[in-house]
């Protein structure tokens, strides 16, 4: 009896590692990232206006907490508990509203697996998360348009 549950014990033991190495690497790993750009790996970072504002590419990196909500969508959130929003154009962050799963549609975004990052799509707009290419506060918009390019890649 001792020996079948010892074994049982190290079997579970084994698989505990491999399942967590095979869910480590993802960007939508409902943790903490700093996503960058995949035009020249800069990062996204925030404004820092009271209770949010645009958001901007630099080269220092901000975290973002990436969290899952039931329906498959992800919301970005910063380190004051800010959401990242898409209203048509415009890319920011504001004071997470309440919805389904504690925000709505404008701050819920699809993560589209490229092979060389992933796309951000806003769900109420189905705009993409895209950059400029200028280092500024609101050089990082939502575009209605895929031009499936770097600018819109994120990792």
């Amino acid at each position: 009896m001792f020996k079948k549950h010892a074994v049982k014990a190290l079997a579970t033991a084994a698989a505990v590692p491999a399942l967590l190495i095979g869910f480590t690497g993802a960007a939508h790993a409902d943790g903490t990232i700093t996503w960058k750009n995949g035009t020249n790996d800069q990062c996204c970072f925030l404004g820092s206006q009271p209770g949010g504002g645009a958001v901007g590419a630099s080269t220092v990196g901000w975290e973002w907490h990436d969290v899952q909500n039931s329906d498959g969508t992800w919301n970005e959130v910063d380190r004051f508990g800010r959401c990242l929003t898409g209203y048509g154009s415009q890319a920011y962050t504001e004071n997470c509203n309440s919805g389904r799963d504690g925000t709505n549609s404008y701050e819920r975004w699809r993560e589209i697996y490229t092979g060389s990052g992933f796309k951000l799509q806003n769900v109420q707009s189905g705009g993409f998360l895209d950059w400029t290419g200028a280092y500024s506060l609101g050089s990082v918009y939502v575009n209605g348009t895929d031009y499936n390019n770097q600018n819109q890649r994120w990792y």
